[in-house]
């Protein structure tokens, strides 16, 4: 039998080997990333490179952080010698495919006069990297690109090192949880949230290339908002649209744009369309059922003065919404057009969920909440995992939505559907929440006009207070969070804002709507004088605290300081509010 401490050892040296060779590995992805006068054709490569680079930078920082410190390795037990031993063996294959193509800067190498190989040569240096205990210091490194400055000739090496290094880090990938997992997912896509087009092209080819689903939609829609936002600007150039099949075959974003808009005839209505006492209404279209979120804002002036403005973020967000946005996360319907009925009647028609029934109407998240008519009635509350289950997918569509370039500024619990799972009767699927309510949504960019919601109470209450009465402030994301943290707070209890009161009692207290104009911190006082405190109880103390996150207005603070580099501004708050709130809830299980 072997002796603990031998193996306890063995293990240590295996981790030990494996930071190692990662650290030779980042060292070569540096290599190549810091050489200069790349051809503008292999751009796309050059950031597929990137992208597998901070891949494993994501991937290194959620494994091997801890063990750098070389203490902490006597705390693995045998179990774990085969997975690491697998990352050692990986490695070794990426360790591979760069000495494999290390004749794409030898080749320049040569043209420039210098030596193939010897201490010039990549295979040499890759090797010298494996076999160091240290990265290489970047001094070393600055003085070996300067020095090859890089023409590549080798279009097809590159491609193929790139997509090497792709296939390898996805089986790293797949030795980690399916949380850590996502949670590099959703900050390899921040990392990549750019407003410059030139580099979302870029990106997107590469994530093309690679498979990279998400990274692909997210640069798609980021490209059609920033044109969007170019096209208002002076001299700018024609707008042009860049194209990401869906699964379906429609597109989003180089090519003329396709026809979002429909007409009213081409809907065979259910109901009456447009009702004054309702928002949505259902329809046909063709052989499929729809449903139509129709537009409602309390100031109707910029549209009326700014036509085509709006005609064009109408567009653009029917664009968006038509793609596949599944990979994304998010959980919206697919939107198959829009209407423009008259000046002032908008709405976006919808698909139904796959699985519905023609024609069944939803129930909302305000609906399942009334459902409990007293506080301290437990009757219809759903399982503690089926409520966590719909935090999560809500605040991961929030999560991307902001992350794409976009703000939703009607986040309430009318606005969250659910259809019945199939075949299982009539009660709603928990597991599957659909965002509706796009009609005041816009990009988040400088000088983008806000539309303001009718106003209702009920309504205000998930309002951020500077986003209501006389002195509204301009919109802003950490707005969507604070909606998002009042309907947290009503999933935790599942119980209705509008109808807190004490346990006590056998009436539910509703607030006036005069209390409520008169204190707009009337929702906050509620929640952190009342039972936030003891939401720990119900929901642990996770979701508790992500729920006083989003309610705390922390996230203002990020917006409010003056602008420097936007788009930092937005990697800043995004990265917040995965830390605070995304990857806190993503750990909630019952």
């Amino acid at each position: 039998m072997s002796d603990p401490v031998s193996l306890t050892l063995g293990i240590a040296g295996v981790v030990g080997s494996v930071i190692q060779a990662y650290n030779a590995v980042m060292s070569a992805y540096d290599l190549y990333l810091e050489i200069k006068d790349v051809p503008s054709e292999y751009e796309d490569l050059r950031m597929g490179l990137l992208l597998e680079h901070q891949r494993l930078e994501l991937w290194g920082s959620h494994v091997l952080a801890e063990y750098h410190d070389e203490r902490n390795r006597s705390r693995l037990s045998q179990k774990h010698v085969t997975t690491w031993r697998t990352m050692e063996w990986i490695f070794s294959r990426i360790r591979e495919a760069f000495i494999e193509n290390n004749q794409i800067l030898d080749d320049y190498g040569q043209q420039m006069g210098l030596p193939a190989q010897g201490e010039s040569s990549v295979f040499e240096y890759i090797n010298r990297l494996s076999l160091s205990t240290k990265s290489p210091s970047k001094h070393g490194l600055s003085n070996y690109t300067k020095r090859v400055k890089f023409v590549l000739t080798k279009q097809k090496k590159m491609k193929d090192l790139v997509t090497q290094l792709s296939y390898w880090n996805n089986g790293l990938d797949q030795l980690t949880s399916r949380l850590d997992q996502d949670s590099s997912r959703r900050r390899l896509r921040t990392f990549f949230s750019t407003s410059d087009t030139t580099q979302l092209r870029h990106l997107e080819a590469a994530a093309d290339l690679l498979e990279h689903r998400d990274i692909q939609l997210m640069a798609a829609a980021r490209i059609v908002i920033e044109q969007g936002y170019l096209s208002e600007q002076p001299d700018c150039p024609p707008e042009m649209v860049v194209t990401t099949p869906s699964s379906d075959g429609q597109c989003i974003g180089t090519s003329p744009s396709p026809g979002y808009r429909l007409e009213m005839d081409q809907l065979k209505w259910q109901e009456k369309p447009y009702a004054t006492d309702q928002i949505r209404a259902m329809a046909r279209y063709g052989e499929e059922s729809v449903i139509v979120d129709w537009r409602c804002c309390q100031d109707d002036s910029w549209r009326r003065k700014h036509p085509k403005a709006f005609q064009r973020r109408t567009e653009n967000l029917t664009r968006i919404l038509n793609s596949d946005l599944e990979p994304l996360g998010l959980s919206i319907l697919h939107c198959v057009g829009y209407l423009n009925q008259s000046q002032h009647v908008t709405g976006y028609a919808f698909r139904l969920p796959s699985g519905a029934k023609p024609g069944q109407k939803p129930v909302t998240l305000y609906d399942l909440l009334k459902r409990v008519e007293r506080p301290d009635q437990r009757k219809d509350i759903p399982d503690l995992g089926e409520r966590f289950e719909l935090a999560k997918a809500l605040v991961t569509t929030i999560f991307n939505i902001h992350n794409i370039g976009w703000v939703h500024k009607n986040i309430q619990t009318k606005n969250i559907l659910f259809w019945p799972k199939p075949d299982e009767g009539i009660e709603p699927d928990l597991s599957k929440p659909y965002l509706m309510g796009f009609d005041i949504s816009r990009p988040n960019q400088p000088g983008e006009v806000s539309e303001k919601p009718l106003s209702h109470f009920e309504d205000d209450l998930y309002r951020h207070p500077h986003y209501k009465g006389m002195f509204a402030r301009s919109f802003q994301p950490s707005f969507d969070i604070y909606s998002l943290g009042v309907i947290l707070y009503e999933i935790g209890l599942w119980r209705n804002i509008a109808f807190q009161g004490s346990s006590k009692s056998n009436h539910p207290r509703r607030p006036s709507l005069p209390t409520h104009n008169s204190d707009p911190q009337l929702v906050e006082r509620m929640v952190e004088q009342g039972t936030i405190m003891a939401m720990k109880q119900y929901t642990g103390a996770r979701y508790r605290d992500a729920v006083r996150s989003c309610l705390s207005r922390d996230f203002d603070n990020l917006w409010e300081r003056e602008a420097g580099d936007q788009q930092k501004q937005l990697q800043t708050y995004l990265e917040q509010f995965q830390n605070m709130v995304v990857d806190k809830l993503a750990v909630c299980n019952a």
